[in-house]
């Protein structure tokens, strides 16, 4: 009886993901349309593998080309997780030591002029830690580092006599107490990538990122095989698309200051800080990697003790330890923000309470891509521009179409198969049972299972995490005062079971 009971259950699951499914690409149709996109680009995956892959809009808004589920986009700040993917790889080879000072890696000396003694770290600059921040000569010596030849040697912002050095480089706080989200730690981090590795960045990327999964993306755009799939990234200027990157016109741009370039002088000629070309389903199966520690589908790009180190707490928000953008940053890992979904700062998916990943924003796009290890959900959200310009609300931190994208998600995406992903057994006698059922206030655990530490999980019927808590041994009472009525699927130790609170 328990079982057939299940099997009805799941069921039910399984059409109410389906009509889920339908309502989620209504859905992004209606957002992209109430917020005038350009095109864009949604994924939802599992830890099986992607859910949903769809795309809206115009890629390229002059030649008329449609987006597809291959448009690539230059993702900006997501590009971050993508140099620390490389980093944490130099670490595992033995090649880096995340707690070395930089200054024996780059082969001169780094100071903050504030803490001359003080070394600054690799581990530092992946967690926004280092007190190396984007001053006033950063925007000059970025421009000179793409457009100039020879391009500028690293060392000419970081030392002191440098053309683009400025005392105000550096925050005058000590590094590795203080949080400011800052691109040229990235710019150093793609520099340091070539210094191990005796590598272009754009070259150690592709060769152990991209091509290892199979996947058309890179840090340089020549490497794309076709260049009419590079959408094109827009702000609406006075009532006009204007093409603001990426607008090569069906042509492959032609680099002039890369002859003769030197591996470990200047890694920031890549973009290491936002400079990946990436479509959403190929981005979606890097954080796939992330998600199950290290290796999808029999590639292996780290090890679990990398993806741990990763997603851990290196700086979390204490209020007056960092800058926390209005609340977007409240912690932080390596190469990875660690949302908190602290009510009206970074709330992601409503039904998370945290989510590990990155977001982006550039010349009119804005781009997400987060998981969470709980749920076993995750997403990749891109747009190449919003007519409407990117408004806020007092709800969360993020934007307000990325709030309605996550809100998508987590009302009409098929994320139930997330759920089953996990691998819930199927119920039957010899399992646990709970009573009583229908239930008001409290369910009980059967006594057989109850001399045992419980994790206990209760999910809505579309997948949502509504409750999760562990019981210690010999306790049997579960809290479910707060669920309103309706049925909720209870997993206890990866066993499923059903219940109704009246």
């Amino acid at each position: 009886m328990i079982k057939r009971l299940f099997l009805w259950v799941i069921s039910v699951i399984c059409f109410s993901a389906h009509t889920s499914a339908q309502s989620l690409a209504t859905q992004f149709n209606t957002i992209s349309a109430n917020n005038d996109m350009m095109g864009g680009s949604l994924v939802v995956f599992c830890k099986n593998g992607i859910i949903e892959n769809l795309s809206i809009g115009k890629s390229d808004f002059s030649r008329n080309i449609n987006t597809t589920t291959d448009t690539k986009y230059r993702i900006a700040s997501v590009s971050k997780t993508i140099t620390a993917i490389a980093i944490m790889q130099l670490v595992e080879q033995n090649l880096l030591d995340l707690d070395v000072d930089i200054s024996s890696i780059l082969g001169y000396s780094v100071q903050n002029p504030n803490h001359p003694a003080v070394p600054i770290t690799t581990r530092m600059l992946l967690s926004h830690t280092s007190t190396i921040i984007d001053g006033s000569t950063y925007s000059s010596f970025l421009a000179a580092t793409v457009n100039s030849n020879p391009i500028p040697n690293l060392s000419e912002i970081l030392t002191p006599s440098g053309a683009y050095y400025t005392t105000g480089q550096f925050n005058i706080t000590l590094p590795g107490s203080y949080f400011n989200y800052s691109n040229i730690n990235y710019v150093i981090l793609g520099t340091i990538v070539e210094k191990a590795s005796n590598l272009r960045f754009d070259v150690y990327c592709k060769q152990n990122i991209s091509d290892p999964l199979g996947i058309d993306a890179s840090f340089n755009v020549n490497d794309l095989t076709d260049i009419d799939e590079l959408a094109v990234l827009y702000r609406k200027i006075s009532s006009v698309w204007t093409p603001q990157a990426d607008d090569y016109l069906g042509i492959q741009p032609v680099f002039n200051n890369l002859s003769g370039y030197i591996p470990g002088t200047n890694g920031g000629r890549f973009g290491p800080q936002g400079g990946f070309r990436c479509s959403g389903q190929d981005l979606a199966k890097i954080f796939l990697v992330l998600m199950n520690n290290g290796s999808f589908n029999s590639v292996t790009l780290l090890s679990g003790t990398s993806c741990n180190a990763m997603f851990a707490n290196e700086w979390t928000y204490n209020g007056s330890n960092g800058n926390n953008y209005f609340g977007l940053f409240r912690s932080w890992g390596l190469g990875i923000h660690r949302i908190t979904s602290t009510p009206g700062n970074d709330i992601a998916l409503p039904g998370s309470n945290s989510m590990l990943g990155h977001t982006g924003e550039a010349y009119g796009l804005v781009s997400d891509a987060y998981f969470d290890t709980i749920r076993k959900v995750g997403f990749v959200f891109i747009n190449n521009g919003v007519g409407v310009g990117y408004q806020t609300n007092s709800n969360s931190i993020f934007y307000t179409v990325e709030q309605e994208v996550f809100d998508a998600i987590e009302n009409h995406g098929n994320i139930i198969n997330c759920l089953q992903s996990v691998g819930l057994n199927e119920i039957n006698e010899q399992l646990p049972t709970v009573y009583p059922n229908p239930v008001t206030d409290f369910l009980y655990i059967s006594e057989n299972f109850s001399k045992e530490e419980c994790n206990i999980r209760i999910f809505s019927l579309d997948g949502k995490l509504i409750k999760s808590t562990v019981t210690n041994k010999g306790v049997t009472k579960i809290d479910i005062q707060e669920l309103r009525s309706g049925m909720y699927i209870l997993e206890l130790n990866n066993s499923a079971l059903k219940f109704v609170k009246e």
